[in-house]
């Protein structure tokens, strides 16, 4: 299971997008979002977020 990003409290700042690896984040009209597919659940996005709105598999 992916890491996913609560998009209520994204801000959009894009930390993760360029810390991700694999390139699984995207931008979306109000918030950025985890590809399923492409994530590898490294947690480096998780990591970075200065919201902390990036969730784990393990607490997802």
């Amino acid at each position: 299971m992916a890491h996913r990003i609560v998009s209520e409290d994204c801000i959009s700042c894009g930390s993760c997008a360029i810390e991700c690896p694999t390139e699984a984040i995207r931008e979306a009209k109000d918030c950025y979002l985890i590809e399923v597919k492409k994530c590898n659940d490294c947690g480096s996005c998780k990591e970075v977020c200065p919201q902390e709105c990036i969730s784990g598999p393990e607490n997802s």
